[in-house]
C-alpha cells in the first residue's frame, strides 16, 4: 500500500499533550532565536533514540545478502541520514513552515503554517493571518498519512481534490488521527514542494513510530 501506517490502530491519543498544545503554539511562537532552539533540541530525547525504533523496522530487509561489514557500513550511513533529516526537519518545524490548510468537512482553504512543540510529539496547525490555532494533532494519535502524489485523489475528500490548484496536486497530504471521542480527523495541508512534503512524511513516521516503542516501554518495564 502507498500510504503510510505511522501508528497503527492500536496508537492512543496523548490527552495531556492535546491539552497543553494551545500552550506550547504560543510558547513556540515566542521564542525562536537560534541559541534557544539549539539549546532545546539538546533537551530532547537523543537523536538515536527517535531514529532506533524506525531504522529497526526498516533496516536489514534489503542488505541481508551484504557481507556483515557492508552492512554495517550501509545501517550507520543510514542512521546518520535519518540523524541529519531529523534534527534539520526539527528545526524548521519548531519555528513554523508555511502550509495551505483545508477546513474538514468544507472546500474553505487558508494560507496556514504548521508547528511542531519542542518534544516533537504534537503536531499543530494555525491560521497564517491570525495566529489562530485550527487544529493539534498529538503524532502518537495518528493512524494513516496520505499523499495525493502515491494514493490518488480517491483516498480524499473531494471537496479539497476540488479546491486545489494544479501546481498543489503533488504536495497534498492528509493526516488521518484519533480525536479524545477516539473519532477520525482528516488533517489535509499542502507542502510547499514535493521534497519538503517527502521529508514530512518520513520524518512524521520516525516521530510516530518513536512515539508508540516510547509508550509501550513502561509496560513493558513493569511485566519483566
Amino acid at each position: 500500500s502507498a500510504h503510510r501506517s505511522p501508528g497503527g490502530p492500536g496508537a492512543t491519543r496523548s490527552v495531556e499533550a492535546c491539552l497543553s498544545s494551545h500552550a506550547m503554539f504560543a510558547c513556540c511562537a515566542g521564542d525562536s532565536t537560534a541559541d534557544a532552539l539549539e539549546a532545546n533540541f539538546d533537551l530532547l530525547a537523543s537523536t538515536d533514540d527517535c531514529i532506533g525504533p524506525y531504522l529497526a523496522m526498516t533496516s536489514g530487509k534489503s542488505s541481508d545478502a551484504l557481507p556483515s561489514t557492508t552492512k554495517g557500513e550501509a545501517r550507520q550511513a543510514e542512521k546518520t541520514r535519518l540523524q541529519t533529516l531529523l534534527h534539520q526537519f526539527a528545526q524548521k518545524a519548531v519555528k513554523g513552515c508555511p502550509c495551505v490548510y483545508f477546513k474538514e468537512g468544507t472546500s474553505e482553504r487558508s494560507v496556514a503554517r504548521y508547528r511542531m512543540d519542542r518534544l516533537l510529539e504534537t503536531l499543530m496547525v494555525a491560521n497564517g493571518q491570525d495566529g489562530q490555532l485550527e487544529v493539534s494533532c498529538p503524532v502518537i494519535a495518528i493512524q494513516d498519512i496520505y499523499t495525493m502524489a502515491e494514493d490518488g485523489p480517491s483516498h480524499f475528500p473531494p471537496e479539497v481534490v476540488a479546491a486545489l490548484k494544479p501546481e498543489e496536486k503533488d504536495h497534498l497530504l492528509m493526516i488521518v488521527f484519533s480525536d479524545a471521542k477516539q473519532k477520525f480527523v482528516h488533517l489535509c495541508i499542502t507542502q510547499e514542494s514535493t521534497q519538503s512534503c517527502d521529508e514530512f512524511l518520513e520524518c512524521m513516521r520516525i516521530l510516530s513510530i518513536y512515539a508508540e516503542s516510547k509508550a509501550k516501554a513502561p509496560a513493558t518495564q513493569r511485566a519483566a
